[in-house]
């Protein structure tokens, strides 16, 4: 199962819209969800490791994927390619 961080920030202005998606996204699929406000000292320690510059950022699985709000059919691409059984 995926595990999706969103790092955010309350002065951002698109972090919303990333946030409806992925808790729209979760009806759907099952996967682990988080938000961060980047200003925490998590969200600070979380941006640094993945050299995050601007939010939105999504990070599934450790890795930085996307800045800013991906669309929704970018989105469930990458959680279908996480989902997918290894050989």
């Amino acid at each position: 199962m995926p595990n999706i961080v969103l790092l955010v920030s309350p002065s951002c202005g698109a972090c919303p819209s990333a946030k409806s998606l992925w808790k729209q996204l979760r009806v759907k699929y099952s996967f682990g969800y988080r938000e961060v406000d980047i200003t925490t000292e998590d969200g600070r320690s979380l941006a640094d490791r993945h050299s995050v510059r601007a939010v939105p950022a999504t990070i599934i699985d450790g890795r930085l994927t996307f800045v800013g709000v991906p669309s929704r059919e970018s989105a469930e691409k990458a959680l279908l390619l996480k989902m997918k059984p290894r050989d």
